[in-house]
């Protein structure tokens, strides 16, 4: 059984406790970059990106318990030479963005900046005269010297009215067979130590990356660590929305907490 977790700045609070030793998981936990769901199997227990999640379906439940939630302030950012509402038939450049990244753009690209994109290019393959750059992480923070840069999180919820939802906990079967408590114990108290911590966490994300104090204190105070009852909707919503045109499916897995409802309810019938 294995516990993993997506490697980005996003994640940090808790990749950097895991890295620093600053507390030791019983079992242990691995930090793997660009986690997808197919490195997660029945017997494990991952915090990966939402999208990846819907691949999960039948063999996966959500746990609330741990996850990656923006307020209104995010890691994403869209740059544009120009105002994005007279750009016409763009090439959208996903520029070093991960999987919930590019749902997001794909959920916001025309419902909110009117942009009717002729590519979306690959994560894998940025072309070089796009018109509109998507990044992620440190450089999303960055100021622009030029054009313009919007908070896709921000966007989100001027638009919807709600909270971005990057990252998700899911576990196997197998692993919710033999329980699954000690594996999330093991990640919330990596949360609990990065946040501790979060001086220390900070810092070394501004070594690492050169993001300037103001943005990355503002955008970490407004990240959520579990999903409130009301943060399922936004989920469902990115799920439904963002990965148009894309390998991923719609729907979510089961939450754990429902599951346990309707087993209760069924005893008590």
């Amino acid at each position: 059984m294995t516990i993993l977790i997506d490697d980005t700045t996003a994640t940090a609070f808790l990749t950097a406790p895991v890295r620093e030793g600053w507390f030791e998981g019983d079992p242990p936990i691995e930090v793997r970059a660009d986690l997808r769901a197919a490195d997660v199997t029945e017997d494990d227990v991952a915090l990966l990106p939402l999208p990846e999640a819907t691949l999960l379906t039948r063999t996966h439940v959500i746990d609330r318990s741990v996850a990656i939630v923006h307020d209104g302030v995010g890691m994403v950012a869209m740059w544009t030479p120009a105002r994005p509402d007279e750009i016409e038939g763009p090439v959208v450049c996903l520029r070093d963005v991960g999987a919930s990244g590019e749902a997001l753009v794909r959920a916001l690209l025309k419902p909110f900046f009117g942009i009717e994109a002729t590519k979306i290019a690959p994560r894998d393959d940025p072309p070089a005269d796009a018109q509109v750059i998507i990044t992620e992480g440190a450089e999303a923070l960055a100021p622009s010297e030029s054009g313009f840069r919007e908070d896709l999180a921000r966007s989100w919820f001027i638009m919807t009215g709600k909270p971005f939802v990057s990252h998700v906990t899911v576990i196997g079967v197998r692993a919710l067979a033999r329980d699954g408590d000690e594996q999330l114990a093991a990640l919330k108290k990596a949360v609990e130590t990065g946040w501790e911590r979060r001086r220390d966490v900070r810092r070394m994300i501004r070594e690492q990356s050169g993001i300037e104090s103001e943005p990355l204190a503002e955008v970490t105070n407004r990240m959520r660590f579990l999903m409130e009852p009301d943060d399922q909707e936004p989920a469902r919503m990115l799920a439904e929305r963002g990965t148009w045109g894309t390998d991923y499916g719609r729907t979510l897995p089961a939450y754990r907490d429902q599951l346990r409802r309707v087993e209760s309810e069924g005893e008590t019938a």
